[in-house]
């Protein structure tokens, strides 16, 4: 019975660890900020192209987190957080595909971004980041700054070098 119990969980794991992460459609900054406003996006793919940033502490969970607990990373238009902020992404903690690894005390030089095949990358490689729309359209929208958007939002994200 535990050894059934045990394959169980495992296939449950493995299954949610190799979620399709195609790539998505590259959207504009302007793009990305609406695409909570219309229902259609649940589910679809998009990406957006920047440069990763962390401007101060990050609370970083364990490997069973979800994307709720996941620490969100800037991406800007530029390295080194210049530019114009294009986006705040869930990206896991840990040193696989399309995650981050960043010891307790760190600079930005000191982390290290894996890409969709878990080569590594610095943080002053421009990055395609895709990610799927996950937003709640069972539930009514939210009006915020006079826009009425569906709560919810990126997940599942993957990370390429951009071109």
């Amino acid at each position: 019975m535990k050894k059934m119990l045990f394959i169980a969980i495992a296939s449950a794991m493995l299954v949610a660890c190799t979620k399709n992460k195609e790539k998505g459609t590259l959207v504009s900054i302007e793009k990305y900020n609406t695409l909570s406003e219309d229902k259609e996006n649940n589910g679809k793919r998009f990406a957006i192209v920047g440069y990763p940033f962390i401007d101060g502490d990050i609370e970083v969970k364990g490997p069973m987190a979800n994307d709720s607990q996941l620490p969100y990373i800037k991406f800007y238009e530029q390295p080194e957080g210049q530019g114009k902020l294009i986006a705040s992404l869930p990206i896991p903690n840990g040193k696989g595909k399309n995650e981050f690894d960043a010891p307790t005390t760190f600079t930005m030089a000191d982390v290290v971004f894996y890409d969709n095949e878990g080569k590594p990358l610095k943080h002053t490689d421009k990055m395609e980041v895709s990610f799927t729309m996950d937003l709640q359209v069972d539930r009514s929208p939210t009006t915020m700054d006079g826009r009425t958007v569906y709560y919810g939002g990126a997940a599942d994200t993957r990370i390429d070098k951009a071109k």
